[in-house]
């Protein structure tokens, strides 16, 4: 990359104007889940070292080669529970993608005055205008737990 090249400029990076179609994203994931089974395959050596070292072949040993017992139809019981839980997350978090993508159904907020805001919390006027203008604020407190001043405010740019 050019050390110049600004980020909008950097040919590696792109910015879209809107979001891929669905089928697109998941065909994504599903190669990116691929991708890491890959990356994880090839740290296995490594960590069955790392298992050794730490006495879990020791374990696989005094628990089944030592009896000669080796319970296939419990494995094959756990593996397909780790499948169908699997598969039961993924279709979930596809069905609450393809419920809630799309446009935003929620009514838009609405604006609270600050004379509401000076009613609602028992505080002087100027107080709640500080709070409108906020966009973070410290307040000092009164004995009765009530707003009676603003310490140090950080404006909001571009509002008001």
């Amino acid at each position: 990359m050019n050390a110049t090249a600004s980020p909008a400029q950097d040919p590696y990076i792109t910015h879209p104007r809107e979001p891929a179609p669905g089928r697109v994203r998941t065909v994504q994931g599903v190669i990116t889940l691929l991708a890491w089974v890959v990356y994880a395959w090839l740290w296995l050596p490594v960590i069955t070292v790392i298992a050794w070292m730490l006495g879990v072949r020791t374990s696989y040993v005094e628990l089944f080669v030592r009896n000669y017992e080796f319970d296939q139809d419990t494995f094959g019981i756990l593996f397909t529970l780790a499948v169908v839980a699997t598969v039961v997350l993924i279709g979930w978090a596809e069905y609450n993608r393809h419920k809630f993508s799309g446009r935003d159904r929620r009514a838009p907020a609405v604006n609270v005055g600050a004379e509401d805001i000076a009613r609602s919390l028992g505080t002087p006027a100027h107080v709640s205008q500080e709070l409108v203008r906020a966009k973070s604020i410290t307040l000092a407190m009164g004995d009765d737990a009530r707003p009676t001043g603003v310490h140090r405010h950080t404006p909001m740019s571009g509002l008001l």
